[in-house]
């Protein structure tokens, strides 16, 4: 069996065999066209001129920028020879136009260096002097007269002279410009790193200094002993306050504003005005009544001393000390004697000592802590400033070598001289060129075969960029790689007969009932009712489905072929059905009256058949109705198989609006005619819409052999007991009634 690449080969090689023809024809007219071309003429006379240029020996250079550019004039390629001052001093000196040297540096000029031809041409002199080979450059120059050739190549071969003077004393300028300019911004980078050095000892100089000497250490220790000495005061001083405020029974602040109140005479005097005029209430109160005016005015008496007695402690005490504006509160507070007076005042001092002890305390701790970041920042400060003096340092040793390189190439500059020198003269023959005679005959035979390469490939490239599956071994494959079940191949029925097999052609039937019984080993509940479709328009559905309706009639088996095609004409007038002629106008009464919609195929029996309504507008709701879900579930129960012929996936979706109510899709497939990419394409939408696909058939394939030992319906069903015998009897009196 022949490759599937050799059979797409010869199928595109049929389809397309005239463009691959014209292919040929083109390859082949364009060899003639140049094999009846005359041969060419005898060329003129030309003229070779040939001469040389020798690397020179330069004398000994005493500097090393004279030693590096006599080594970089030994590298010397096409480029630099042929540099534009060169051709341009060269056209001046031979009156030449730009279009002429240019001409001759591109097509009449052959520059050859020695050693290896495959190494570059500026790498070429350099591998002559290592290798020890003779350092020379041939030039070759062609012109219709020998006194043109040499005095043309003459000329150019000076001017390369003169141009590798004018190179290597060039270089030397240009050394020397740019070290100039390089020089003084070196200076200058050398002068502000110095001022950043200066500026940053003058600014941290101290610091660095106090912490290497050791005075800064010093002062952190002192701060930590004057401290422990403070703490030390603080503590004495902060036992005898607690002793004192033990003995009066007051805190510091207390104690200061008792002893402010105490010490004041005017509060004194009011305290004994209103300790009199309590004792005259006192006594009045026994006699007299709360109204009575005396008591009245004595009460009067006594708001008016506490009142001042209130003010007077607010001007005395102030924002100072403790103080509480009741008068009773005031004239407690306001009661020590000498000798208590005389402690609280003890107190204060104390209190007020401590505090500025504790304020000194603060002050050293912060100037110790001020001490100990200095010191944490000395590694810093002292890294900082050896950057900056190894800055300094780097800068100095950049402007020492620049200047050294500089006075090294002024003084290089005495020393130069040229890298070439003419080693032979130009000298002109003439060049002689065998005949040129075409040979017609290799013409033709390469024209021949270029013709069939070219066709050839054009129909190799045809069939590889053709995604249609052409032979019945690749759409076995394409549907084996994505899993689906192979249910049939089925033949390509002749042109001398109809295709729909209402006859009963044996020879055809049965790869339909070959078909029909693989669909039956699926299962009896998984296969009763099939939808039959096809990726594309085309590909044989209907012809499969009308076809698979009658083998399995014929096999006994009681058949509904329904034309769920609502968009396209019924079919139904090949087996002699005639459609309803009122179903197009109400389609849903159609398919409601299940007795008058469903036919019996007069030629053949046990199929029955639903004849489509359509073309219909609305076809998609006409297949969601109820009408139609019912009368396939009815469908279900009265016959033995259901075949549902629907338009191609590729066209509308009305096959999965009806796989929900039935047990699968059949796909049918056809050489030639199914795309793989559309075959993927479908397939891998069915997968995500979770449709059930119980296989696929190969339809229209040639040369098909007639099954052998194809197995019946008796053989694939066990023995009907007399109860299923009865039941069977049953319908087939329902069927006839129907």
């Amino acid at each position: 069996m022949a490759p599937p690449i050799i059979k797409r080969f010869l199928i595109s090689l049929n389809q397309y065999k005239l463009l691959g023809l014209l292919a040929f024809l083109l390859s082949l007219g364009g060899a003639v066209v140049l094999a009846i071309q005359p041969d060419p003429e005898k060329p003129p006379r030309v003229y070779k001129a040939i001469g040389q240029l020798a690397f020179q020996t330069p004398p000994p250079a005493f500097t090393s920028t004279g030693t590096q550019i006599q080594e970089q004039g030994r590298t010397i390629g096409r480029d630099i020879l042929l540099a534009p001052k060169v051709l341009l001093n060269a056209a001046e000196k031979l009156r030449l136009s730009q279009e002429r040297i240019l001409e001759i540096r591109d097509k009449k000029l052959i520059i050859s260096f020695p050693t290896d031809p495959e190494s570059t041409d500026a790498e070429q002199p350099q591998q002559a002097q290592q290798d020890n080979q003779p350092q020379v450059i041939t030039l070759e120059f062609t012109d219709s007269t020998p006194e043109g050739a040499q005095l043309i190549l003459e000329t150019l071969m000076k001017e390369m002279v003169d141009y590798s003077r004018l190179l290597n004393a060039s270089q030397l300028q240009t050394r020397i410009k740019a070290l100039n300019e390089r020089l003084g911004t070196v200076q200058k980078d050398l002068t502000g790193a110095e001022e950043k050095f200066y500026r940053y000892i003058s600014k941290e100089g101290s610091e660095l200094l106090a912490v290497q000497d050791g005075s800064l250490f010093s002062a952190i220790t002192s701060s930590q002993q004057r401290q422990r000495e403070i703490r030390l005061t603080l503590q004495e001083f902060e036992g005898q306050i607690n002793s004192l405020t033990r003995q009066l029974g007051l805190s510091p602040k207390q104690a200061y504003t008792s002893s402010a109140l105490s010490a004041d005479p005017i509060i004194a005097n009011l305290r004994a005005r209103i300790l009199e005029t309590e004792l005259q209430l006192e006594r009045l109160q026994k006699d007299l009544r709360p109204e009575h005016p005396a008591l009245v005015k004595l009460m009067k008496d006594k708001q008016v001393n506490e009142t001042l007695l209130s003010q007077r402690a607010e001007e005395v005490i102030g924002k100072d000390g403790i103080f509480t504006t009741l008068p009773s509160k005031i004239r407690q507070e306001s009661n020590l004697d000498p000798t208590r007076q005389e402690l609280a005042g003890q107190l204060i001092a104390l209190q007020t000592q401590k505090e500025g002890l504790l304020k000194q305390l603060d002050s050293l701790v912060n100037q110790e802590r001020q001490l100990r970041l200095q010191y944490e920042r000395f590694p810093d400060k002292q890294l900082q400033q050896a950057r900056l003096v190894q800055a300094v340092e780097f800068q100095r040793v950049i402007y020492q070598n620049i200047l050294t390189a500089l006075v090294d190439a002024q003084a290089a500059e005495a020393e130069t001289v040229g890298s070439l020198t003419i080693a032979q003269q130009p000298i002109a023959n003439e060049v002689i060129y065998p005949p040129n005679r075409r040979n017609r005959v290799l013409i033709l035979l390469a024209g021949a075969g270029l013709g069939i390469i070219s066709g050839t490939g054009l129909i190799f490239l045809l069939a590889a960029i053709d995604d249609r599956l052409h032979t019945t071994q690749e759409l076995r494959e394409a549907l084996v790689s994505r899993q689906i079940l192979l249910l049939g191949e089925l033949p390509k029925i002749g042109r001398e007969r109809s295709p729909i097999l209402a006859d009963g052609e044996p020879d055809y039937l049965a790869f339909y009932e070959r078909f029909r019984s693989k669909i039956r080993r699926l299962g009896t509940d998984s296969s009763k009712v099939v939808i039959i479709t096809s990726i594309t328009n085309e590909e044989g559905k209907t012809l499969t489905a009308y076809n698979l309706a009658i083998a399995a009639s014929l096999a006994g088996r009681r058949t509904l072929l329904i034309e769920a095609d609502l968009r396209s004409p019924s079919q139904a007038t090949n087996i002699q059905v005639l459609p309803d002629p009122e179903a197009q106008k109400e389609p849903l009464l159609y398919y409601g009256a299940r007795s008058k919609s469903i036919r019996l195929a007069p030629s053949i029996e046990n199929l029955s058949i639903l004849p489509s309504p359509g073309p219909q507008r609305q076809a998609a709701a006409i297949l969601e109705s109820s009408e139609l879900q019912l009368l396939l579930k009815d469908a279900r129960g009265r016959f033995d198989m259901v075949v549902i012929d629907t338009p191609s996936l590729s066209r509308c979706n009305d096959a999965l609006l009806l796989e929900p109510l039935t047990d699968g899709l059949i796909i049918v497939t056809q050489p030639g005619l199914t795309r793989s990419s559309l075959l993927n394409e479908a397939l891998d939408q069915l997968a995500e819409a979770e449709v059930s696909i119980l296989g696929a058939v190969i339809n229209n394939v040639d040369d098909l052999a007639t099954p052998a030992n194809t197995p019946s319906d008796e053989d694939l069903q066990p023995q009907l007991t007399p109860l299923d015998q009865s039941t069977s009897a049953q319908e087939e009196e329902a069927k006839v009634e129907v």
